[in-house]
């Protein structure tokens, strides 16, 4: 049966004509003529209002419909055919939709689908237009958007294209309706079980989705992506310098779209590590060739100059005016911070102060001190922010401040026991003798990123790896409030943490993982601050809540904020992987943080 015939026999039956009597009585009517069963039983006089359809009959009434339905359907089957090679309708069962609805008269009208992607169009996609507004601008390592478009026109590019435009629509509508789609990101995956396995595309696809999954809070998958982008980038060699040659197709902006896949990979490691604490990035180590990326505006026009080289960036004092890309400088920066944990124990004692401040300082003030004019400042003239040097500045005050403030004055108080970015000394460890500086050296990383932070834009709108990024500097600062500051240093830094926890809450109208680690930091910061409401005095306090080796709380913290019943230790104790940078205590101890001096 066609569509047009099952919603016709679909319908319920038409109601019968009612009489004037019976209608004004609001009684049911067998429409019987002349009379009706109602009033012949009551002897009463049965009128029908007259028809205002020019006196046709039902027989004729029926054949127009018929004739209506049958145009109608002819009309559907040509748009069907005229925009079936150009609109896929993605439904949860995966399967076309074309009818949405009939109208009152039977007739049918096309569906209005909640997300309607165009395949040969992509040029016009809004989805595609979203990705690149809003993502790309963080992790720019795709072709610029106008190269894709040019690419995708070879049909013969088009299957090894497809996975990487579905999981650019998949991005893209997280931006834009804010929210999750199911089907959009099963056709994706479906898609990625289509391609050739050894497509490098396949790395570009599955560290974008890896990416989207982590910050929805589906770990798991996204670290499934990640090991698998992971292990075929080393697979096809993705790292030596032969391979954007081999893979560009002598096109320029081809091959640096590989340098930066690689690049790009690396950095989101290194994300990874710092954010979750506990995972040692597996591409530190790597001897990578492949050269480093050029300006955003030369990518963006196609204007790729001659490649500089990671050996070149490494012995860049030495080179008077020499000026690297900010997509360079954040890989640098990834590098340097990596090397200076390393030189920072993972369980700290007193007499490790020196070596922090004379090895792990050298390497991040090095980074700082031979940054360009141009590079020192992320926002431009015209009120623009270089994306990349915002995340690199973020980057090494974070090292900064993971790695003197375990030798400062700024405390670990014991609800942070539940963070794994709180990596407070032994209580049995005496302060150390250059406790000041490290104490300003933190408050000086803070203040840093507070600047960024509170650059004059429209809206926070940055990669969520930001996140726990800013949640370790809100973390010292909440302990500057508690131990160090008072009346207006204390007053000033209640509206900064106000302000940071208000860029987090941007993120996270966003990403559902930066949501809940905002309501943490601010379970944190309300014991933190002493602002727990009255409660009953058998419910222990903020100092004596801890986790026991199995990663539970002591239960029953009394009422919230708001009135509303709650048990703090659920939100407590899930901030396993909250701002987890670059605490390695739960490392294995064969796990080497060395990086080799050569690569940096």
């Amino acid at each position: 049966m066609d569509p047009i015939s099952a919603l016709e026999n679909s319908k319920p039956p038409r109601s019968a004509l009612a009489c004037l009597p019976c209608r004004s009585r609001h009684v049911k009517c067998d429409g019987k003529k002349p009379n009706c069963s109602r009033c012949d039983a009551g002897a009463k006089q049965c009128l029908y209002a007259r028809s205002r359809r020019g006196g046709l009959d039902r027989a004729t009434l029926a054949e127009r419909r018929k004739q209506r339905a049958a145009a109608s359907q002819t009309a559907l089957q040509q748009s069907a055919e005229q925009h079936r090679s150009q609109i896929v309708e993605i439904e949860s069962s995966g399967s076309w939709s074309p009818l949405d609805a009939s109208t009152s008269d039977g007739s049918a009208s096309m569906a209005s689908p909640a997300i309607q992607i165009y395949a040969d169009n992509i040029a016009n996609d809004p989805l595609i237009d979203s990705y690149y507004r809003n993502f790309h601008i963080f992790h720019p390592f795709l072709l610029p958007r106008k190269y894709l478009m040019r690419l995708y026109q070879d049909s013969s590019r088009q299957p090894s294209l497809r996975p990487l435009i579905a999981i650019i629509r998949l991005v893209g509508y997280i931006f834009s309706a804010r929210e999750w789609s199911a089907p959009l990101k099963d056709y994706a995956e479906s898609c990625f079980l289509q391609a050739p396995p050894t497509d490098p595309v396949l790395v570009q696809c599955r560290l974008i989705y890896s990416i989207a999954l982590f910050w929805y809070d589906y770990k798991t998958d996204a670290k499934s992506e990640m090991d698998a982008a992971i292990r075929l980038a080393l697979d096809l060699r993705m790292f030596r310098q032969e391979f954007a040659a081999e893979h560009g197709a002598s096109d320029p902006v081809l091959k640096e779209c590989w340098r930066r896949t690689w690049w790009m990979l690396y950095i989101v490691d290194e994300y990874y590590a710092g954010t979750l604490g506990t995972k040692k990035p597996e591409l530190l180590d790597i001897e990578a060739t492949v050269e480093l990326p050029c300006e955003e505006l030369e990518y963006e026009a196609g204007d790729i100059p001659e490649p500089r080289t990671l050996q070149e960036f490494d012995c860049r004092e030495f080179a008077p005016d020499s000026t690297f890309s900010s997509f360079a400088y954040l890989v640098g920066a990834v590098q340097c911070a990596a090397l200076a944990m390393s030189t920072a124990p993972r369980v700290a004692v007193k007499e490790d102060s020196m070596q922090v401040i004379q090895a792990a300082d050298s390497i991040l003030d090095g980074w700082l001190l031979l940054l360009p004019k141009d590079r020192k400042q992320v926002m431009t003239k015209t009120g623009e922010v270089d994306e990349l040097m915002f995340q690199a500045h973020l980057l090494i005050h974070v090292a900064t401040i993971g790695l003197h403030r375990p030798f400062s004055d700024l405390k670990f108080n014991p609800v942070e026991d539940v963070s794994s970015c709180a990596r407070d000394p032994a209580p049995d460890i005496p302060t150390p003798e250059l406790v000041n500086v490290h104490t300003v050296r933190v408050l000086r990383s803070v203040d840093a990123q507070i600047r960024l932070l509170a650059l004059p834009v429209s809206e926070f709108h940055h990669t969520p790896f930001a996140t726990c990024i800013i949640s370790e500097a809100t973390l010292a600062l909440l302990s500057a409030c508690c131990y160090l500051f008072k009346g207006v240093k204390l007053t000033v830094a209640r509206a900064q943490i106000r302000m940071m926890i208000g860029c987090l809450k941007a993120l996270g109208e966003l990403w559902p993982r930066t949501a809940r680690n905002v309501r943490e930091i601010q379970t944190i910061a309300h014991h933190v601050l002493g602002l727990e409401p009255a409660r009953n005095p058998n419910t222990p306090s903020s100092s004596q809540v801890r986790l026991s080796g199995d990663g539970q709380g002591t239960p029953g913290l009394g009422t919230g904020a708001w009135g509303d019943s709650i048990d703090m230790v659920p939100s407590l104790s899930s901030l396993e992987d909250l701002c987890g940078w670059y605490n390695l205590d739960n490392l294995d101890t064969d796990l080497s943080w060395e990086m080799s001096m050569g690569n940096n």
